[in-house]
């Protein structure tokens, strides 16, 4: 069920719900381990991948509208690259596009600005 739940993500001061099964294993442990009394807030950094037809898509953060985007690794024209995502100066996202290992190489400048 975590799958289905959502939560508010205290460092990014939302509501959210992540749907997929790494989300689900890591919510219940915390639940376990804060009924063995401990106190540990859930902060995961949101996370999606896909593979669509001969495309790998990889997403770490979260992409606000307003926020910019600059490729910093390999290039659009050859359908092979890894784009950050900044807002108000910090990180907020990481998407791999064909570039699935640089995209997660990326993954800690996200954390890092959300605290997670």
């Amino acid at each position: 069920m975590g799958d289905l739940a959502s939560w508010h993500h205290e460092q990014l001061d939302r509501r959210l719900r992540l749907e997929n099964r790494t989300n689900a294993v890591e919510q219940a442990q915390i639940v376990a381990a804060n009924l063995l009394g401990e106190d540990r807030p859930y902060l995961p950094l949101p996370y999606f991948w896909t593979d669509q037809y001969d495309t790998k898509i990889q997403a770490h953060g979260f992409f606000p509208p307003d926020a910019r985007a600059d490729v910093v690794e390999g290039d659009l024209e050859q359908n092979r690259f890894v784009a950050l995502y900044h807002r108000d100066g910090k990180v907020t996202g990481v998407l791999g596009w064909n570039m699935a290992k640089a995209a997660r190489l990326h993954r800690g400048r996200v954390a890092d600005a959300i605290g997670a």
